[in-house]
């Protein structure tokens, strides 16, 4: 199944994860994307987050 990382909407909204019983926290939490996600993301009360990109390797310290 895909997985994703998902937020809530705005900030402060409680969703909570159907399988840890705990709300999402506010930067996001990676999910697979089932019919409860996607259910949520239909209505708003969730949204994708932006994923930082991994750093090179090699990169400048």
């Amino acid at each position: 199944m895909t997985t994703v990382v998902l937020k809530p909407a705005s900030p402060g909204l409680r969703v909570l994860d159907p399988v840890t019983l705990s709300p999402l926290p506010d930067d996001g939490v990676e999910v697979e994307l089932n019919s409860h996600w996607q259910r949520r993301l239909n209505d708003g009360d969730v949204v994708i987050a932006e994923q930082a990109e991994p750093a090179k390797k090699g990169a400048a310290k």
